[in-house]
């Protein structure tokens, strides 16, 4: 009894090492055929969210941004992911279109309140002012946060806000993008005014830090912020991560910290224009940057990047990240990332996770071994 209590205790102690000796990371695909997947969330029943930004749809209500149609449609969705399958379990949400900029506006975000309900953010991408236009009754429906778990309700008007308020002055222009619950309410990063939100249970909204342009590099003299990912860290703070607008200088991107009571400050910087954060179960925080040498430069991929203790980075994986857009762990410490979030009907969702390296197989064979032979002689005392 005591060899085999020994021998079973170190078998176990091999296969709880084995883990810990990752090496390099590898993706599978866990869903396609997504229409511009966005931001991803799982959910209190284990399913992975994936908020999809529509496609375009000629024939609907049109209007003029950036000098282009855009055209109105209800082909916004969200897919869950569960079991080795996917399924849209929301559609008909709204969508803008801007075909000649390869640009889709639409469900941006997922996330999940305490409680369990789920929420969604639509995007905009124009002066809000756009929506009671041409586009007619059904434009207010963008530039919005819903909850989506019994169905789709509006629970605050993101977009009438920046219309109303402008808190940075300049062009009117909101494009809500990422959502995070917490005490307050619902944080939501508006990429278009380059502010962080606040919409509290009532469905009010009001300004938690704007985030003033700054200059990063000739043309043009200042560049916005554009925030896009906002989570809730370990220490109450929100971190926001940048994409930074034109001219998207490599490595002038930065995650902000700020404060439920509206303080930013700079957490780390030197990124490259990044679309999401998450933090693991132990603190650790991870970043996924869209593309990493910068969008207005030639070639693209982005790169999962994890924020080391000391304010380092590693960069974990880096392959086939075409315009990753949203980040999320699993209970397994397993990444899931959404790829190609500007295409149609391919869109993807990929399962990053490290590969144990051969000495780790080596020691989890070894423990399986002990295990099968302490199983062995047992069985030969019973059978005598």
């Amino acid at each position: 009894m005591r060899n085999y209590l020994k021998a079973a205790l170190l078998g176990a102690a091999l296969l709880a090492a084995a883990p810990a000796l990752a090496g390099p990371y590898a993706s599978t695909v866990v869903a396609s055929g997504l229409n511009n997947p966005r931001g991803l969330a799982f959910g209190p029943d284990g399913g992975l969210y994936v908020a999809e930004s529509g496609v375009f749809t000629p024939g609907g209500p049109s209007t003029i941004v950036r000098g282009q149609t855009a055209t109105y449609s209800e082909t916004g969705s969200i897919t869950r992911i569960f079991g080795g399958s996917q399924q849209r379990i929301v559609s008909g949400l709204a969508s803008l279109a801007i075909p000649a900029l390869s640009d889709v506006s639409g469900p941006n975000d997922v996330a999940f309140g305490s409680d369990g309900t789920g929420y969604v953010v639509v995007g905009l991408g124009a002066n809000p002012a756009i929506r009671t236009g041409a586009l007619g009754p059904a434009g207010a429906k963008l530039g919005q946060v819903y909850s989506f778990t019994a169905g789709p309700t509006p629970r605050g008007d993101v977009a009438a806000y920046e219309l109303a308020n402008n808190p940075l002055g300049g062009m009117v222009d909101s494009n809500p993008f990422s959502v995070a619950d917490w005490s307050g309410g619902l944080a939501v990063t508006d990429a278009g005014s380059n502010t962080l939100l606040n919409v509290d249970p009532a469905g009010n909204v009001s300004l938690i830090a704007a985030f003033p342009p700054r200059f990063i590099g000739p043309p043009p003299p200042f560049s916005d912020s554009v925030p896009t990912g906002v989570v809730v860290g370990p220490d109450g703070n929100f971190y926001v991560t940048e994409l930074t607008g034109f001219p998207f200088t490599q490595g002038a991107a930065r995650i902000l910290r700020v404060t439920p009571g509206g303080v930013v400050s700079v957490a780390y910087s030197g990124f490259t224009s990044l679309s999401d954060l998450a933090f693991g179960a132990d603190g650790t925080l991870y970043a996924l940057e869209l593309d990493s040498n910068g969008l207005a430069t030639p070639g693209v991929g982005g790169a999962l990047i994890r924020i080391n203790g000391d304010g380092s980075k590693t960069t974990l994986f880096n392959q086939g990240l075409v315009f990753a857009t949203g980040l999320a762990i699993g209970s397994n410490g397993a990444f899931y990332v959404s790829r190609f979030g500007n295409q149609a009907g391919t869109g993807e969702v990929l399962r990053i996770a490290a590969i144990p390296e051969p000495a780790s197989w080596a020691m989890m064979l070894i423990g399986f071994g002990a295990l099968g032979a302490l199983s062995r002689r047992r069985r030969v005392p019973a059978a005598a």
